[in-house]
């Protein structure tokens, strides 16, 4: 019996890269699973076994962190990939974004790609307005913070995502040495073109995989509470222990050291607009 990683599906097929040696098979499922309705997907860790040039997936280990859209398991970071240069990408689409991301419980690197044609004012504008995230800094055109971005990938399941335009396939091409097509920003919408097309694990030299996912994340926050809004704004987060009330969620209640904050400018303003605007859709109820 060997162990493996569902790398990519073909048709009624999935491909598993062996844990141990350096070996792709095309593998099939058992009947059971078919019969128990059980859907392999990308970045499933398995039991498998080999006869002649295919292989047999026999049983699925338990998931870790799973997205529903990408589509992937097991995934430990989530690299959101922006740019606020071709496209000019809204702070409050970033914000919608890695809030969520972080609904996945999963750990976040917030990549601002696009240096070379980025003003050093708006730069230091994102990095103030997300530094209560991990972040990086990225040019495909210079290859600066390409090779640190590398480093934040080893030994990890990443999964690329972002606004279309940004330059994902693009830092993909760099690190992997590949001819990922890659989408022109459009003049008249000033937004990218999608590109990808399938989900994938591409494997990294040494350890590690990462999915370049097809386009842009989206969410309904119909299954969360108004409380746990805070949970996807890290800075809000931290200042709500200072709030007079255990319940705040820093809307219309007295004694709100999140809107102190927000009017001394220690809070971003733009970052505390969206959170309201996450708040009251699920006050709604949710978005489809």
């Amino acid at each position: 019996m060997r162990t493996g990683t569902i790398v990519s599906f073909h048709s009624n097929f999935v491909v598993v890269k062996d844990d141990k040696e350096d070996l792709k098979t095309l593998c099939t499922l058992r009947g059971r699973f078919k019969l128990s309705k059980t859907k392999p997907m990308v970045g499933d860790h398995v039991e498998y076994t080999i006869t002649g040039d295919r292989g047999r997936i026999e049983s699925i280990f338990p998931r870790g962190v799973t997205l529903k859209r990408p589509k992937v398991t097991n995934v430990d970071t989530a690299v959101v990939v922006v740019s606020i240069s071709k496209p000019d990408v809204r702070f409050s689409t970033i914000d919608r974004l890695v809030a969520a991301v972080a609904l996945s419980k999963v750990d976040i690197l917030l990549v601002l790609n696009k240096l070379d044609i980025t003003t050093n004012e708006n730069i230091e504008k994102f990095k103030w307005t997300y530094s209560s995230y991990e972040t990086l800094f990225t040019s495909t055109i210079t290859g600066e913070g390409v090779d640190d971005l590398k480093k934040k990938l080893k030994g990890r399941v990443s999964v690329f995502t972002g606004p279309s335009g940004v330059g994902k396939s693009s830092l993909l091409n760099k690190i992997f040495n590949l001819n990922l097509k890659t989408g022109e920003v459009s003049t008249a919408t000033n937004m990218g073109q999608h590109t990808t097309s399938a989900v994938s694990l591409l494997e990294l030299e040494g350890d590690g995989f990462v999915l370049d996912s097809p386009g842009f994340i989206s969410v309904n926050f119909r299954e969360t509470i108004p409380l746990e809004v805070q949970e996807l704004f890290p800075e809000i987060k931290l200042a709500s222990e200072m709030c007079t009330f255990d319940d705040c969620v820093h809307d219309a209640e007295p004694g709100c050291h999140v809107k102190e904050l927000v009017k001394l400018g220690k809070i971003p303003e733009s970052r505390y607009k969206s959170y309201l605007e996450i708040l009251n859709e699920v006050r709604k109820g949710g978005t489809n």
